[in-house]
């Protein structure tokens, strides 16, 4: 089968099984990993961060700065398909018990008016205080523009609120733009990145931000049982993706646009590339038997809503499993 459902479907490769395998441990609940130390330190250094905790997952790591950046009745703003409020199980509800207030928008990021409308009565006794706005830095693999993130930060800065920064696919994006990841997390408060998605290792994210919510995180972390003894052996999948990984994205991206075009040649379909994901447009309502055709051709993808298909390239996705892709969409599309 060739998987093009998510980045997160690799496997390790076998220089990561040995920096795993070979790999420095302690006692990480004691501060004790080194190989977790220094996977912390280098993705703050990456990201211009004073800090930053290794934990299980991204769903986590998102979690966790609700908690820490948050009181509970607060509210938080947040794009109604964000991944924070919905693809967390409602977590920022029943762990930081904080009041999601969400927008719609195709781009991903709220206009300036919603904002200062939004603002307006902040400190009228009878509503939730605003206190966090999460914004994803790509959205469908579409990336959020660096300006329209300052632009946000800057509004939160300016009305007392945070920004909380999902990174999940920050290292693509940087990559895409030709930015350092620095540059792309600037203006945030906290920022989660993801060593799964990607950069291929097996397991983990990453937290960072200043030394202050870093330890409240730590704390956090320990609350939600994501306290990890040896974990070493995982951080050194993650430390090697980090130092091996990210320039290779640059491939991912070139496939993905290959791909799209491809796609776009069957009269019935639309594509477009969005840094490593290929967002397929179908005839209204058939995007779940379209799925389901693909699998038969032994092609992965996951539909989205009724009308679109993703499609996402990865470390372990050849150009030749572009061609084979690319064939059995073209013959699906053609079957109708």
């Amino acid at each position: 089968m060739i998987d093009l459902r998510s980045d997160t479907v690799t496997r390790p490769t076998p220089a990561m099984r040995r920096a795993m395998a070979e790999a420095e441990v302690g006692d990480d609940v004691f501060g004790e990993d080194p190989t977790v130390r220094a996977l912390e330190e280098e993705t703050a250094a990456l990201l211009g961060t004073e800090a930053a905790l290794y934990v299980p997952s991204g769903h986590m790591s998102n979690q966790i700065a609700v908690y820490v950046s948050t009181r509970s009745g607060d509210e938080v703003w947040t794009h109604r398909e964000g991944h924070v409020v919905a693809n967390e199980q409602g977590g920022t509800s029943v762990l930081a018990r904080v009041l999601p207030r969400t927008y719609d928008s195709e781009l991903g990021y709220p206009e300036e008016g919603l904002l200062a409308a939004w603002a307006r009565g902040a400190g009228d006794v009878h509503r939730a205080r605003p206190r966090l706005i999460c914004l994803e830095n790509t959205f469908t693999g579409r990336i959020v523009p660096p300006s329209e993130q300052r632009r946000v930060a800057a509004f939160a800065r300016e009305h007392g609120m945070l920004l909380h920064l999902d990174g999940a696919r920050m290292w693509n994006a940087a990559v895409a733009l030709g930015e350092t990841p620095a540059r792309i997390a600037e203006g945030a408060d906290t920022v989660s990145v993801c060593f799964s998605k990607g950069l291929g290792a097996p397991v983990g994210s990453a937290l960072a931000g200043g030394t202050e919510a870093i330890a409240e995180a730590r704390r956090a972390r320990k609350l939600l049982g994501g306290g990890m003894r040896q974990a070493g052996i995982v951080a050194a999948g993650a430390l090697y993706a980090l130092r091996n990984h990210i320039d290779r994205l640059a491939e991912d991206h070139a496939r993905a646009r290959r791909l799209a075009e491809s796609i776009a040649q069957s009269p019935s379909l639309s594509a477009e590339a969005r840094t490593n994901m290929v967002v397929v447009s179908t005839p209204a309502g058939r995007a779940r038997d379209f799925a389901d055709l693909l699998a038969r051709e032994g092609i992965g993808c996951v539909p989205l809503g009724e009308n679109r298909l993703r499609l996402v390239v990865h470390l372990d996705i050849s150009d030749t499993d572009i061609d084979t892709a690319a064939e059995a969409v073209a013959k699906t599309a053609a079957a109708g």
